[in-house]
């Protein structure tokens, strides 16, 4: 069946002369649009028992408002005339509120533009298999503004273990899931005396302070401190004795040999 929408009834429906009195019992004529050229409306239903109404003409009550009707079926827009003033007034449709509840009620995505944004995203960004996107080398393909604290922006889970995260704080936690090294740093595509880690903190924020080559050779501006015992086939050029024995009789010493005697 086709819908026939609610007008009239509302505070701002009224019949006014060009004073802007208001008309108690003016006969109101409906019609499809302002100007002189429009079509008068004949096609109106009564609310209270659904009838057509007599000669679709409404009489405005005693303190000038028009009561409420239907309009024809599907007209979304109609002008009242009061009495013999000659203007034509919009009327405001009183069934836009129930129309949108229905309308989002019976289907939560009326309009389709949901499932369009949905498939548009699916397109964009696979949940498997590959992603190829074409950047622009001074671009970021993705940017994150993080907010201030320590909440995760990155976060890897696995039937329910939180695995590796980045922090909006900047901070990396590396946790892997199994009994794998947590972090791998491949240089195969470096050189020899490259760093493959490097930590910049000198004073000028710039400089490393701490770095490891990709030859295995490890690089400080500070001490090397150990709580426990450091083992290595050799440190440097130098050797380290100890013992009661004479060194000039026993041992042929080596320039950068260390003799430290006891007992």
């Amino acid at each position: 069946m086709t819908e026939r929408y609610l007008f009239g009834g509302s505070a701002a429906d009224v019949a006014e002369d060009v004073d802007g009195s208001r008309i108690a019992g003016a006969p109101v004529t409906i019609w499809d649009g302002p100007a002189d050229t429009a079509t008068r409306v004949l096609d109106l239903v009564d609310v209270g028992n659904g009838a057509q109404m007599d000669q679709s003409i409404l009489i405005a009550d005693e303190f000038g408002f028009i009561p409420p009707f239907l309009g024809p079926p599907c007209v979304e827009r109609l002008w009242a005339k009061a009495g013999s003033v000659p203007t034509r007034v919009e009327l405001v449709q009183m069934s836009l509120a129930d129309r949108f509840n229905k309308h989002t009620s019976t289907d939560p995505d009326p309009h389709k533009d949901r499932e369009y944004t949905d498939r548009k995203v699916a397109e964009t960004i696979k949940r498997s298999g590959q992603n190829e996107v074409d950047t622009t080398p001074s671009e970021a393909w993705l940017n994150v503004e993080t907010a201030s604290g320590t909440s995760d922006v990155f976060r890897l889970n696995r039937s329910g273990d939180v695995g590796t995260r980045l922090k909006s704080d900047g901070t990396l936690h590396i946790r892997p899931f199994t009994d794998n090294t947590g972090l791998v740093v491949l240089t195969n595509n470096t050189t020899a005396s490259t760093s493959a880690i490097s930590v910049q903190g000198g004073t000028d924020g710039v400089t490393s302070v701490f770095q490891v080559r990709k030859n295995g050779n490890v690089s400080v501006t500070g001490t090397i401190q150990s709580d426990a015992e450091v083992i290595a086939p050799n440190v440097g050029s130098a050797r380290v004795f100890s013992g009661p024995v004479d060194p000039g009789s026993r041992v042929a010493l080596r320039p950068g040999d260390v003799w430290v005697k006891y007992g």
